[in-house]
Order: C-alpha cells, then sequence, then structure tokens
C-alpha cells in the first residue's frame, strides 16, 4: 500500500475491464500512474478471438497505450479472417498499439494458413517499419520486401493496402 504497487511473481491470469483475457508470468501495477507491466512469457486473448504474445509490455490505461517487444499477432476475427484456409499474422521486434494506430518496427505480415514451425508461408510482406491507421483502414509500410518462400521478389521504399477489415 505504501508504494501503491500490484504485483505477482506467480503465474497470473488477469481479464481487464475490456473483457481481454491475459496470462502473465509476473506483472507489476502502478496504481497511481495507471501502468501496468509484464516480462516473460505473455499471452493476451481479446474479445474478438485475436492471440497475441509478448516477451515484455507496458500498459498505459490513462493513455490508453501500450508497448511490447517480441509481438507475434494472431488474427482469428470473423471481420479479419472469414476464409478457414487464412491465418493473418504479424511478427515484429516492438509493437506500439493506440487507439488511432499501431506501428510494428522490424514486422512481417502475412495472410497465408500456418503449414507449421518448420515450414515458411508461401508469401510475407517483410518490412522496416509496418503502420496500420485504423481510422483510415489502410495498412502502411516502409521498405517493404515481399517474399515467395523466402526469397525476395520485390521491393518498395514505400507500399500500402487496406487492412483486411474493409469489404
Amino acid at each position: 500500500n505504501k508504494k501503491n504497487i500490484i504485483y505477482s511473481n506467480k503465474q497470473t491470469k488477469i481479464i481487464d475491464k475490456d473483457g481481454n483475457d491475459i496470462s502473465v508470468e509476473m506483472f507489476n501495477y502502478l496504481t497511481l500512474e495507471k501502468i501496468f507491466f509484464s516480462k516473460g512469457n505473455i499471452k493476451i486473448k481479446d474479445i474478438n478471438n485475436n492471440n497475441y504474445n509478448f516477451s515484455e509490455i507496458y500498459i498505459d490505461e490513462n493513455k490508453k497505450k501500450i508497448v511490447g517487444s517480441d509481438i507475434k499477432a494472431f488474427l482469428n476475427d470473423a471481420d479479419i479472417s472469414d476464409n478457414p484456409d487464412n491465418n493473418p499474422r504479424f511478427f515484429a521486434n516492438t509493437v506500439y498499439i493506440s487507439n488511432k494506430k499501431n506501428i510494428f518496427d522490424k514486422g512481417i505480415f502475412t495472410y497465408c494458413k500456418d503449414r507449421g514451425d518448420e515450414k515458411c508461408p508461401p508469401w510475407t510482406l517483410k518490412s522496416k517499419k509496418i503502420t496500420h491507421d485504423l481510422a483510415k483502414k489502410t495498412i502502411y509500410y516502409d521498405n517493404v520486401v515481399l517474399k515467395i518462400y523466402d526469397f525476395p521478389i520485390f521491393f518498395s521504399p514505400k507500399f500500402s493496402h487496406p487492412d483486411p477489415t474493409v469489404k
């Protein structure tokens, strides 16, 4: 109480006020600043059935922003993946998530079916920076490389396309 910190060093399951299911190995929550921090094996399942894995995460409830590292985002929302043969996913070194934009640094995106750890997806877009503008429903790439079976085919300094929710 004196330090205004809620913490745990054990495996913990948290359900936030939005209904997201969060599983962590440890966490610290600064009650005055409303900042949540965790490191280790972090798994989040949101209310849209999307799964996110992190190795470290900071959540600022006041600013409604999330910063995380070693992100693996598996998008299972019915609005995004209406075909069961598609498994859209983002992997990135770091991610910055807010109400308006999601920014992935040194990231990769694919829509291809997940064929297991030992097989690469048929195509990927690998980029220095991926920005998902939620208001414009557009994904922007900086220094993007299109790879087909891990072989680079096309490079562009700038590239964009509508996000998967656009019909």
